[in-house]
């Protein structure tokens, strides 16, 4: 019976331990600088206007078709939603237009959730960078 208990207690430790699915701020960071280098792959190698929009808590991604925007749709560009308690900041715009030269419109976003804040910058060049942790 001590025996049963004392697994229990251990087992319970264990599940407390256990993540719990989300990422974490400077993952979810990475992952949205990860997607704004695809994007900027796929203008490249498409030969056209590809926009990342980040707005009402998802990011998507959109093609230039003639005059219109058509939304990506198929892997690995569908729209994904940020985490829950992720609150999110862009300036100047929450879009980003990567031209098939891969050059685009300088855009930060900032990511805070709780103390933690990450901050993912596109310059003019295309290139996309992420910044260390800093404290609130």
């Amino acid at each position: 019976m001590i025996v049963l208990v004392i697994m229990g207690l251990l087992a319970g430790a264990v599940v407390l331990a256990l993540p719990d699915g989300r990422l974490s701020l400077p993952q979810e960071a990475e992952r949205f600088a990860a997607a704004l280098l695809r994007a900027r792959d796929e203008a490249v190698f498409r030969g056209g206007q590809v926009r990342v929009v980040a707005a009402g808590g998802v990011y998507r991604f959109e093609r230039r078709a003639g005059r219109d925007w058509r939304p990506l749709d198929e892997a690995p560009f569908r729209a994904r939603p940020f985490e829950d308690g992720t609150q999110f900041t862009a300036a100047p715009d929450a879009t980003v237009v990567f031209d098939p030269t891969g050059l685009a419109n300088p855009t930060e976003f900032t990511f805070a959730r709780g103390q933690a804040r990450r901050t993912v910058v596109v310059d003019l060049a295309g290139n996309v960078s992420l910044d260390a942790p800093r404290p609130f």
